[in-house]
């Protein structure tokens, strides 16, 4: 089986370049790290961007510690007996404090740190 990473490199770079057409701010988008978050570059460094134009924090960061938290009981969600144990697990909901949009959620144990889910090597 033969690796075509000229290919691969090509549609990240198409990819991005339609993401920044979408976009309403000018900064370049180097990296679409989820949806609605981008790594993009400012003049001297890197930041998380929301779609809305919010910026989060440095890229090595976790940007949800910037976020908008709410931490949902399980049983709201799933009702009944079916639902998760509330005192073994919480859903933890991410928002835009710029636009409101969910941008994450994590199914964990109340008092786990946030889910540092990926840290970009840019």
């Amino acid at each position: 089986m033969s690796e075509i990473p000229i290919l691969q490199d090509e549609r990240v770079l198409k990819h991005l370049e339609e993401e920044q057409k979408r976009v309403p701010w000018s900064e370049k988008i180097k990296l679409h790290l989820q949806e609605h978050l981008y790594v993009v570059e400012k003049v001297d460094n890197l930041v998380v961007k929301c779609y809305c134009g919010f910026e989060f924090c440095d890229p090595k960061t976790n940007w949800k510690y910037h976020a908008l938290v709410f931490d949902r009981n399980p049983k709201e969600i799933h009702p009944g007996i079916t639902g998760p144990d509330p005192d073994w697990c919480v859903f933890r909901e991410f928002y835009c404090p710029g636009c409101g949009v969910l941008l994450d959620v994590e199914a964990v144990p109340p008092g786990i740190p946030f889910i540092f889910s990926f840290e970009p090597d840019i």
